[in-house]
C-alpha cells in the first residue's frame, strides 16, 4: 500500500505521478517523504510516542499539549503504533479520527508496524497474518471491539471492526518532514539517502538506525523502541516511546525552531495489565 501525503491540516493531497511508491529489488517499496513548506509551519510541533491503546493517557497528554501551547498555532504528530496491546484501541482510533480540538491546528497521524499488522490481519489474505497480529496485541484490540476470547476468528474480527476504522488506517502516511525534522515511526536506514528509504524500514528498523549515525539533513523523530526511564536524545534522532502500555507514561516532544526539544509526559501510573510482560 503506497503511503498517502498529507498537508499541514491533515487533508489528503493528490500525489504527483512520480510520487507513488515504487518497487525495489528486495520487494519493498520506496517510501514517499511528505514535505511541508516553511509557509505552512506551526510555531511548535508536538510529536507523540507509541500510544498502544491507552486512551486515558492520550487524553491526558493532549490536555497537557493544549496548556503548553498556550494558544500558539501548533501541529500534533502521532508517530504510529497507537493500536494493540492496551485496552482501548477502538477508542483511540475514534479520537484520532476526530482530529484536533482547534481545527486550525495541524494533525498528522503516521502508520507504524502495529497498524500495518492490523491491516494485514484483517485483509483476509492470510491466516498466518491474523495469528501474528493476535500474538502481538491484536487480542486486546479485538476485546476493545467487544469480542471475547471464544469469539475471535478472522471472519468475526472483520465484522467487528468498522470499515471507517480500516479506511483510516489504510490512508495513513509513513512520514512527515518539516524544516529540520523528519517524523517516522521506527527510523530510517542510516546508509541510504532520503529518496531510497523503504516503507519496511520506516515502520520496522531497529539496531542499524540506533547504532549508526545517519547523514541526512534532519533530526529524525521516532518511536518504536521503548525506554522505561526517559525519552532518548541521540545524535540525529529523538525517540519518544516510553512504553505507555507497560509504564503508564506517554511522552511527547515539543519542537520549536532554533530551540532545544522539551518533553511532556503523563504522570506515571499503574497501567492496565495485559499479556505483554516486557517492552
Amino acid at each position: 500500500m503506497a503511503p498517502r501525503a498529507v498537508d499541514f491540516t491533515g487533508r489528503r493531497l493528490q500525489p504527483e505521478a512520480d510520487a507513488h511508491a515504487t518497487p525495489t529489488r528486495d520487494g519493498a517499496a520506496e517510501a514517499d517523504i511528505v514535505f511541508t513548506t516553511a509557509a505552512d509551519v506551526a510555531s511548535v510541533h508536538y510529536a507523540i510516542g507509541d500510544i498502544h491503546g491507552m486512551r486515558d493517557l492520550l487524553d491526558a497528554l493532549l490536555t497537557m499539549i493544549e496548556e503548553d501551547a498556550a494558544g500558539a498555532r501548533k501541529a500534533i504528530v502521532v508517530l504510529g503504533d497507537f493500536v494493540n496491546r492496551g485496552p482501548a484501541t477502538r477508542s483511540v482510533i475514534e479520537r484520532l479520527i476526530q482530529g484536533p480540538t482547534d481545527r486550525q491546528d495541524g494533525w498528522i497521524v503516521l502508520r507504524g508496524n502495529h497498524e500495518q499488522l492490523m491491516l494485514e490481519a484483517l485483509s483476509g489474505a492470510s491466516d498466518a497474518a491474523f495469528r501474528r497480529w493476535i500474538q502481538k496485541g491484536g487480542f486486546e484490540t479485538l476485546s476493545s471491539y467487544g469480542l471475547g476470547k471464544k469469539d475471535i476468528s478472522p471472519a468475526r474480527a472483520r465484522r467487528a471492526v468498522p470499515a471507517e476504522h480500516l479506511q483510516f488506517l489504510d490512508a495513513l502516511p509513513l512520514s512527515y518532514a518539516i524544516e529540520d525534522f523528519l517524523f517516522v515511526h521506527a527510523g530510517i536506514d542510516p546508509n541510504l539517502p532520503v529518496n531510497r528509504q523503504t516503507s519496511e524500514t520506516m515502520m520496522n528498523i531497529r539496531a542499524p538506525f540506533q547504532r549508526d549515525a545517519h547523514k541526512l539533513p534532519f533530526t529524525v523523530v521516532h518511536g518504536h523502541v521503548p525506554s522505561r526511564s526517559a525519552p532518548v536524545v541521540a545524535p540525529g534522532r529523538i525517540c519518544v516511546d516510553t512504553g505507555a502500555c507497560l509504564t503508564g507514561v506517554l511522552t511527547a516532544v515539543a519542537l520549536r525552531p532554533s530551540l532545544p526539544p522539551r518533553f511532556l509526559q503523563t504522570p506515571a501510573q499503574r497501567p492496565t495489565a495485559n499479556r505483554h510482560g516486557k517492552l
